[in-house]
């Protein structure tokens, strides 16, 4: 297995595209960062990749630190950003963080998928939802050939405002889950718990507590199968957002 792909996801989305990635590219390996954080692989890599949704227009803090401390890194390097509206700078703050590590982002991508930071915004209705995941099938095969042919991207140049996206996402996101309560209708069932990638949560008097070290991805909210978990009044009656590809299972292995 000399191919592999790194990524990160709270709702399932990125994983989706992994995973339908390594289905094209074969001889593929795909990887959570929660795991690869504590794996280390020693063997020679042809290809890396990183796939990660997008986080106020940088990267999610634990990918950030990933490819920061990552040793082994590919011949060639690719990052694919899963994205609502607008993909931000989160490609270049790789490129970058690579450049300072003697490396190369070779090529970046990005993909359109359903919106899942519900906290800004309802969920899309599952119509617009397939349409999304069809335009995103036909982008993974589009990309899948590039990356087979080792192609070579430019990226966009958004000067210093990569460093402050950045250290904001660092300094902001942890606490940021001072804003997440649960109601009467939570049973204990600890689904949260375990499907946080940082092991944010513990429960006190059965119920769950925030530890501030938050990504912000919202796995707990969204994948809570009583809708317990609420994030201020921004998500009261908001539609719950779970790639449908994807289950609780897929994240937690």
């Amino acid at each position: 297995m000399n191919n592999v792909i790194y990524y990160f996801s709270g709702t399932g989305n990125s994983l989706n595209v992994s995973k339908d990635l390594a289905n094209e590219l074969k001889n593929t390996r795909v990887i959570s960062i929660k795991k690869a954080i504590q794996e280390n692989i020693e063997e020679p890599i042809e290809k890396v990749g990183f796939v990660f949704p997008v986080y106020f227009g940088a990267l999610p803090p634990i990918v950030a630190d990933f490819i920061e401390n990552l040793d082994n890194i590919g011949k060639y390097v690719y990052a694919i950003v899963t994205h609502n509206d607008f993909p931000g700078a989160a490609l270049n703050i790789v490129a970058k963080i690579l450049k300072k590590k003697g490396g190369t982002l070779n090529a970046g991508f990005k993909i359109r998928m359903p919106g899942s930071y519900i906290v800004l915004y309802d969920a899309l209705s599952n119509d617009k939802q397939m349409e999304r995941f069809k335009e995103a099938n036909q982008k993974i095969k589009d990309i899948a050939k590039a990356i087979k042919d080792k192609k070579s991207t430019s990226l966009p140049w958004f000067g210093s405002v990569l460093t402050f996206l950045q250290k904001r996402n660092n300094k902001k996101l942890a606490t940021k889950d001072k804003n997440f309560w649960v109601n009467e209708k939570c049973t204990s069932c600890r689904i949260c718990e375990k499907i946080c990638p940082v092991q944010n949560i513990e429960f006190i008097n059965e119920k769950p507590q925030w530890q501030h070290n938050c990504q912000q991805c919202l796995a707990c909210l969204q994948w809570c199968p009583e809708e317990a978990i609420e994030y201020g009044k921004n998500t009261i009656n908001r539609t719950r957002y779970q790639n449908p590809h994807i289950t609780i299972k897929d994240l937690l292995e």
